[in-house]
């Protein structure tokens, strides 16, 4: 379990992280965000030694399970709110005005967490416990206390179940609806979760225990955890094509930088900034795709300038050179680019460029998307062993015709 908690409290953050920006942007996605940061902070605990730490160094018994309750009540409230106000904006008479459903949703929580804190405080707790609610079954505060959080936290599932499953129904992205339908699925096995604990804390108080004790724990656990991945990933599911958008971006802007920076020694004018180190460049992940478009067009740059010094004679060696590798097609026409490309940066940095009328690049993207994915198959030819053997035979050739040259000349 221990395994699977720090799984899921990594998991929790990077979520967190990664809607930070869009929260702090757009007011509809901040009650979600609020959720996940709430949850991720209690999972920082959720570990009986992590538990056990918190309650000594605040010097209350069973803090954290106080702490743990109130914020799943939190939590949920806050994914009350997303849906309630989203299912409200979707729906097709959204412009009608009308009394808000998702007041109860601030209400009930807030008298919720009174009532419990209220309780807590008043019951007797003589010694230090992890699990609050089964260390004293016939306490009858702790389980009115637990009755208050049981049955707000299966309001909370009901409500959040009906209105994604709602949501699910009306028309919408693929994505959108079948994210919801996770959700509803991790709400349904919430309101499982709350049965199953409200009735082994009634059998408790019977002194009855159907279920072993270790299985219980096992079973409270995956029935609190499943809900949650559950409500993680069908929450994110709407954002998937973003969030492959963007890693794909940033894998283009990582990709090409050896290319960027091989081609900018040769013609520093074409960077618009400084330069930076590879493993800096790769860490700062702010403004990706703006960054990427201005790698892409300096890279292009840098083309444009080479262009100038390499004559159709050198393209034609270069396709007869990617010929005899045994390439044809996309890449052979790729792998003949970079190899005179590659060719006229050299012969550019040793002094040995002549210069002669530029030609058309042989291929270019539509997009940003796809001219990065062109330029990434150009870098990994660009540094292939066929490129680097077809520059290394055009800088001996040139050498050797300028010392001929030198030597014929009185």
């Amino acid at each position: 379990m221990i395994a699977i908690n720090l799984s899921v409290c990594i998991a929790l953050w990077a979520i967190t992280a990664w809607r930070a920006p869009g929260a702090w942007k757009n007011r509809g996605k901040r009650p979600l965000w609020c959720a996940f940061f709430v949850l991720a902070l209690e999972m920082c605990f959720s570990t009986d030694h992590a538990a056990r730490w918190l309650d000594a160094t605040l010097g209350v018994n069973s803090c954290s399970a106080l702490l743990k309750h109130i914020s799943a009540v939190t939590a949920a409230a806050f994914v009350l709110e997303f849906l309630a106000s989203a299912s409200a904006r979707s729906r097709p008479d959204k412009g009608k005005s009308g009394p808000r459903p998702v007041r109860l949703g601030i209400v009930v929580p807030a008298v919720t967490l009174t009532a419990m804190i209220a309780l807590f405080a008043a019951a007797e707790r003589p010694h230090e416990t992890i699990d609050l609610l089964t260390a004293y079954p016939h306490d009858p505060l702790v389980l009115t206390y637990a009755l208050v959080w049981t049955t707000y936290f299966g309001w909370a599932m009901l409500t959040a179940s009906r209105l994604s499953w709602q949501w699910s129904c009306r028309p919408g992205p693929d994505l959108l609806r079948r994210g919801l339908r996770l959700i509803c699925i991790g709400t349904s096995i919430g309101i499982i979760y709350t049965v199953h604990r409200a009735s082994m804390l009634f059998f408790a108080r019977f002194d009855v225990h159907p279920v072993p004790a270790d299985a219980d724990i096992v079973l409270n656990g995956l029935l609190a955890l499943v809900p949650l991945l559950l409500i993680s990933v069908g929450s994110t599911m709407p954002a998937y094509p973003k969030f492959r958008t963007a890693a794909l971006q940033y894998r283009g802007l990582v990709s090409l930088y050896p290319l960027w920076a091989h081609l900018s020694e040769a013609a520093p004018q074409i960077r618009y900034g400084r330069k930076h180190n590879r493993v800096l460049d790769a860490l700062d992940l702010r403004d990706v795709r703006g960054r990427l478009y201005r790698r892409t067009i300096e890279i292009r740059d840098a083309m444009l300038i080479l262009n100038g010094t390499a004559p159709m004679s050198v393209r034609l060696r270069a396709a007869d050179h990617v010929e005899d590798a045994g390439l044809s097609g996309h890449v052979a026409t790729a792998a003949a680019e970079a190899c005179w490309l590659r060719a006229s940066r050299e012969a550019h940095t040793a002094g040995l460029a002549r210069a002669s009328s530029p030609e058309a690049p042989a291929q270019a993207g539509n997009d940003l998307d796809s001219e990065a994915r062109l330029l990434m198959e150009l870098s990994d030819a660009y540094f292939s062993d066929l490129s680097v053997t077809f520059a290394r035979q055009h800088v001996e050739r040139l050498s050797n015709s300028r010392s001929t040259h030198s030597g014929a000349t009185p």
